[in-house]
């Protein structure tokens, strides 16, 4: 945590995810509660609307490492968190002042993941530039103490603006939010480029291909890191954007108890990237692996409960929070040691472009998982995440000489 105040880099790097995070928070708390409610909570439809909503990292994703390898990463993340800014105020329009329909709170949703693909990259390639290998993990330790604590304060500013004012405003509030953030990013020194680079899609769509294979033969480690993230998150995506919140709801039958469930959530996420760098004396790709099944287990059991004992469900999560923790600084540590300087950008991008269509898929698996066991929907998702890591533990070509 302590080697995020080493610079002013990383000063203001870590104040501009601070206000971008906490609106993010309360942004998709109010997302989750609109699309369940547009909805009337038909999993089938929901899970749809998941599956457009990540579709644009498809193409935006290759963009977005190419942008943080080959452009000055202060001005894409100042425009793209000013892009958003202009999304979200819109949403607050639609949603306050005229009736909100499926179809345009899918295309603004699309908008929002397009330009996350363009900002994650950059944001994430930054701190590489400016902190030595050495401080990389208690780097992203930090910056996940930082998402966690977001996390916490933006369901809350969710509960209180939805009990005071109404739900819609929570996307006012992610639109001032997202300018705080664009004002501090614009106080960052222009961060290090390796090259200019022409500006050529499809051969940047062709290089990204490319990459895929070339990482299986030639860093199996980061191969198995990436490729291991998107097959569990083909279920964890939606368990936690809307089956958790829809049986939240029905279980409590309240909006607000959404915001609450997902602090409470967070705050485990917070206790466990304090204590990552104490736990954790090295990061490997085999690390992700085990830290997958450990988070799908214990939200599975979580998901049992909430069916029988309340209080066993909230400890359950605590617990799961503490672990998805470890899961997010594993994954972005590895991904920051294993690459190569001129290729952190393209491999955080191929990283995003997997782990979203993941997410996108996820929307399908559980519409489907809807239509086969109904009400069982996430105890069924919940078990899959739980067994999704299986087959890369079994796997013996990954050792522990990926050591960080």
């Amino acid at each position: 945590m302590q080697a995020l105040a080493l610079n002013h880099g990383t000063q203001r790097l870590s104040a501009a995810y601070f206000f971008s995070k906490c609106g993010e928070f309360a942004f998709e708390t109010a997302f989750a509660v609109a699309v369940v409610t547009l909805t009337e909570a038909d999993f089938l439809l929901i899970g749809l609307v998941y599956f457009f909503r990540y579709l644009p990292s498809a193409l935006f994703s290759p963009i977005g490492g190419w942008l943080a390898d080959h452009r000055q990463k202060k001005h894409t993340l100042i425009s793209a968190e000013l892009l958003k800014s202009v999304v979200a105020a819109l949403l607050f329009v639609l949603f306050e002042f005229a009736e909100a329909t499926v179809a345009v709170v899918i295309i603004a949703s699309m908008v929002m993941t397009a330009l996350d693909c363009l900002y994650t990259p950059s944001f994430r390639a930054y701190f590489p530039d400016i902190v030595d290998d050495g401080h990389l993990a208690s780097v992203n330790s930090g910056v996940q103490v930082i998402e966690d604590v977001s996390s916490i304060i933006g369901p809350l500013i969710f509960s209180l603006i939805s009990i005071v004012l109404d739900a819609s405003y929570a996307f006012a509030f992610f639109s001032v939010s997202l300018l705080l953030s664009a004002a501090c990013s614009a106080t960052l020194v222009s961060s290090v480029t390796t090259s200019k680079g022409r500006f050529d899609v499809w051969a940047i769509y062709k290089d990204t291909t490319r990459s895929v294979g070339s990482l299986r033969k030639l860093n199996t480690p980061l191969f198995t890191v990436i490729c291991c993230t998107t097959v569990c998150a083909m279920f964890a995506t939606s368990v936690i954007r809307f089956i958790l919140p829809a049986s939240v709801m029905d279980h409590f039958q309240s909006e607000a108890a959404v915001g609450y469930i997902f602090s409470l959530l967070a705050f485990g996420t917070v206790i466990g990237g304090m204590l990552y760098v104490t736990l954790n004396k090295s990061t490997t790709a085999r690390s992700v692996i085990i830290y997958w099944l450990l988070y799908g287990g214990l939200f599975l059991l979580a998901a049992v409960a909430l069916q029988f004992n309340t209080y066993l469900f909230i400890v359950l999560l605590l617990c799961v929070g503490f672990v998805g923790a470890f899961v997010d600084i594993a994954i972005i540590t590895n991904i920051q040691t294993l690459s190569s300087p001129n290729e952190v950008g393209k491999n955080f991008s191929l990283y995003y472009f997997t782990a979203v269509i993941g997410d996108a898929v996820s929307g399908l698996i559980a519409s489907l998982m809807f239509l086969l066991v109904g009400p069982a929907t996430f105890v069924g998702m919940t078990f899959m995440l739980c067994i999704a890591p299986l087959g890369w533990s079994a796997k013996k070509d990954v050792t522990d000489k990926d050591c960080l």
